[in-house]
């Protein structure tokens, strides 16, 4: 790796900031990440991007055609479908969402069981991009080491 440095010498970083997809409608993707998930919209560029906060990190979105063509950023996206899990506070609230979704008409792929009997489900967004909600303690929390 050009430039590695000893662990001793890097810097830290503390959490993943912003997660970036390519979507092709910005007004479908604020509807259903706005409409159905209720992450708030911070910014709409009709047929640019559109971009949510998740807590006390944000989603954005890009229209690929707009991005590639834009000069002033790095390519934001990957090609193909992506993936973004989102964790929930509780169980309660875990199997609120599944029956949620479910009322909404959005078909849940798959569910599965991980460590500790801690659940996730999975369903697309209108994209096909791969959406996940989680029950907490999937991964450790390193705020309580557990």
């Amino acid at each position: 790796m050009r430039g590695a440095m000893p662990s001793s010498w890097r810097p830290s970083l503390s959490h993943i900031k912003e997660t970036c997809l390519y979507i092709q409608d910005t007004a479908r993707t604020r509807a259903f990440y706005e409409g159905v998930l209720g992450l708030p919209c911070l910014v709409e560029e009709p047929g640019k991007f559109v971009f949510f906060q998740v807590g006390a990190d944000m989603l954005l979105a890009f229209v690929r055609s707009y991005a590639q063509a834009n000069p002033i950023l790095p390519a934001h996206g990957a090609e193909g479908v992506q993936h973004v899990a989102f964790e929930v506070p509780s169980t309660p609230a875990y199997e609120a969402w599944k029956r949620y979704l479910s009322e909404q008409g959005i078909p849940l792929e798959h569910e599965a069981t991980w460590q500790k009997n801690r659940r996730s489900v999975y369903f697309r967004d209108p994209d096909g991009h791969s959406l996940e909600i989680t029950e907490p303690g999937i991964w450790p929390d390193p705020l309580t080491k557990g």
